[in-house]
C-alpha cells in the first residue's frame, strides 16, 4: 500500500521543517490539489489566560498556510513555491481542540495558484477560513 508521503514526497519535507514540527503539523490525507492537515492541541499555542482561552490566531494562520502549501505540492508541476498573500477570517474560537485544515486548489495558472482553506475544531465547528495565493514554479 502506497503512503501519502510516497505519493507526494515533498509533504514529508514540509512536516520535517522546524517550524512545522513546533506546531505538530501532520498531513492526514492528500490528493491532486488538496490536503488535510491536523494541528494537535497544545497549551503552548494558547493566548494568555489559562487552558480555556482560544488558540492564538497566529498558530491558526500558520496551519492555513501550511495546508495551502501542502495542497500546492500535490500538483505534479510544482517544483518551488512561496506564499504571495493570505487572508484569514476567524469565525469561532478554537478551545482545547485539535484543529483540522482542509485545503483545495481552486484555480491555477502557470505561476500562481489560489487555494481555499477551511479550519475546523474537533466538534466540526468552522474556526477560520482562508484564501491563500501561492507563487508556483
Amino acid at each position: 500500500m502506497t503512503t501519502i508521503k510516497q505519493t507526494y514526497p515533498a509533504l514529508a519535507s514540509l512536516e520535517r521543517s522546524p517550524f512545522s514540527a513546533i506546531l505538530g503539523l501532520k498531513v492526514e490525507s492528500a490528493g491532486a490539489g488538496a490536503a488535510e492537515v491536523r494541528m494537535p492541541f497544545d497549551p503552548r499555542l494558547l493566548n494568555d489566560g489559562g487552558p480555556d482561552v482560544p488558540i492564538h490566531g497566529g498558530a491558526i494562520a500558520s496551519l492555513a498556510d501550511f495546508a495551502a502549501c501542502a495542497a500546492v505540492w500535490t500538483m505534479p508541476e510544482t517544483q518551488r513555491s512561496a506564499t504571495i498573500s493570505m487572508t484569514v477570517n476567524y469565525t469561532a474560537p478554537g478551545i482545547r481542540s485539535d484543529l483540522v485544515a482542509r485545503a483545495r486548489v481552486r484555480g491555477k495558472g502557470r505561476r500562481v495558484a489560489s487555494i481555499n482553506v477551511e479550519i475546523y475544531d474537533q466538534a466540526g465547528a468552522l474556526v477560520a477560513d482562508a484564501l491563500v495565493t501561492y507563487k508556483i514554479a
